[in-house]
C-alpha cells in the first residue's frame, strides 16, 4: 500500500525522530553500495543488529535537536514488530503511530493526518521482526568509533539522495543512545534517548491508528 504523504514542519521532525528518511523528489543518483568492512567492523554491525533484534518492546523519553536548534522532548514506546508510537510534550502538537503497515502523522492542534507507508522508510528495516543492515534494501556508507560510542549511517541503496540515517550506540554497554537523520536538503535532525527501559508491559491500543474526530 502506497499513501499520500502531506508532511509540514512539524510531521517532518516527526519523521526524523521515526527514523524515516524523508520521501523528497531526489535528483538522479547511482546506487549506493556497502563499505568493505574490516573484521571488527562486522563484529560491531552484527552487535547493533542484535541489539535491536533483541529489543522487543522500550519506553523512553527522548530530547530532539532539529535543524533549526529547535529542541522537542517527549515520550516514545516501541513494539516490534512494527509498532511505533512518539508523544510530543506540549506545547509540539505532533503525534506519530507506526501501526505495523503504515506511518501516521497528527498535528493535533489542527487535525492534519499524513501518511507514510513503513515499508518505504528506514524505520520498516529497524521494525521488522528481524533487523539486517547487510545484504538488503540499505547500504552501510561509514562506521566511525569516537570513545566509547559506535556510529553506523546508513543509506537507501536506490535512492541515496534522500538522506542518511546514523545509529549511534554506546559500547559499554552496547545499546542504542541516539539517532540523527540528514534529509534530502542536507538537514539534521538527532534524537537522543533517555531513562530507558526494555521488556516493558505495553498496551497495544498505543499502537491504534489514530483517527480524525
Amino acid at each position: 500500500m502506497r499513501l499520500r504523504i502531506g508532511l509540514g514542519r512539524l510531521g517532518m521532525a516527526a519523521v526524523g525522530l521515526a527514523l524515516a528518511l524523508l520521501q523528497a523528489e531526489p535528483a538522479a543518483a547511482a546506487e549506493a553500495h556497502d563499505i568493505p568492512l574490516s573484521p571488527h567492523q562486522s563484529e560491531l554491525v552484527a552487535k547493533a543488529e542484535a541489539t535491536i533484534n533483541a529489543m522487543g518492546t522500550m519506553r523512553a523519553r527522548f530530547l530532539q535537536a532539529g535543524p533549526e536548534g529547535d529542541i522537542t522532548e517527549g515520550n516514545v514506546y516501541l513494539s516490534r514488530p512494527g509498532k511505533l508510537r512518539v508523544v510530543y510534550d506540549p506545547p509540539t502538537p505532533v503525534l506519530v503511530v507506526a501501526n505495523g503497515s503504515y506511518f501516521t502523522f497528527v498535528d493535533t492542534k489542527l487535525q492534519q493526518f499524513s501518511y507514510m507507508d513503513l515499508d518505504n522508510t528506514p524505520a520498516g528495516l529497524l521494525l521488522k521482526k528481524s533487523v539486517k543492515f547487510t545484504g538488503g534494501d540499505v547500504a552501510i556508507t561509514r562506521i566511525k568509533e569516537p570513545p566509547g560510542v559506535a556510529e553506523i549511517t546508513l543509506v537507501s541503496k536506490k535512492d541515496p539522495a534522500v538522506g542518511s540515517l546514523t545509529l549511534v550506540f554506546t559500547t559499554q554497554p552496547f545499546a542504542l543512545a541516539q539517532w540523527r537523520v540528514i534529509d534530502a536538503q542536507n538537514l539534521t535532525t538527532s534524537v537522543t534517548l533517555q531513562n530507558i527501559e526494555l521488556g516493558v508491559a505495553l498496551k497495544q491500543d498505543l499502537f491504534e491508528t489514530p483517527q480524525p474526530r
